[in-house]
């Protein structure tokens, strides 16, 4: 498959004329060297063009640019009365959490009573119990105590030898 030649390429700039197309020189079972060799002589090198000023911006350029600058200033006015509402909201916000966080610390305060009232029962019934214990079997009561305290005796006193 050849390949297009650069005038008729589709996206070759039409005011430029390509240069012919040099013939492929024939393939050799040689050792290639670092210049290609071509049966033409070599043209001096291609002068450096000059640079072109840079094109000065269109109208529609600065419109659009005028009109990112108007958004962004939209949006720092935005943004401001944004900051605003939020610093008249924060006193409202702050006693909404105020009373919410009341409210849960009264809850908890009357599980706390709560919980203290049945641990106090509960010591009660202990106390009752043991009175009755020591009412009906006083030798029995002697005996534990006396037990009970040579144990703690022991596991505080360690080995003081």
């Amino acid at each position: 498959m050849a390949d297009p030649t650069p005038d008729t390429a589709p996206n070759a700039p039409r005011a430029r004329k390509a240069a012919p197309r040099k013939a492929a020189p024939p393939k050799s079972s040689a050792p290639k060297s670092a210049e290609p060799q071509s049966a033409e002589p070599k043209s001096a090198p291609a002068k450096p063009r000059a640079r072109k000023p840079a094109p000065k911006p269109s109208e529609q350029v600065v419109q659009e640019l005028r009109q990112s600058v108007d958004a962004a200033r939209e949006a720092v006015v935005h943004a401001g009365a944004a900051v605003e509402h939020g610093r008249q909201a924060l006193p409202e916000v702050t006693d909404v959490a105020r009373a919410a966080l009341d409210e849960r610390f009264e809850r908890m305060k009357l599980v706390g009573h709560e919980a203290a009232d049945v641990a106090v029962d509960q010591l009660d019934l202990a106390r009752d119990l043991i009175v009755e214990q020591v009412r009906a079997r006083p030798l029995t009561t002697a005996l534990a105590a006396v037990g009970a305290g040579l144990f703690l005796g022991l596991l505080i006193g360690g080995n003081r030898r």
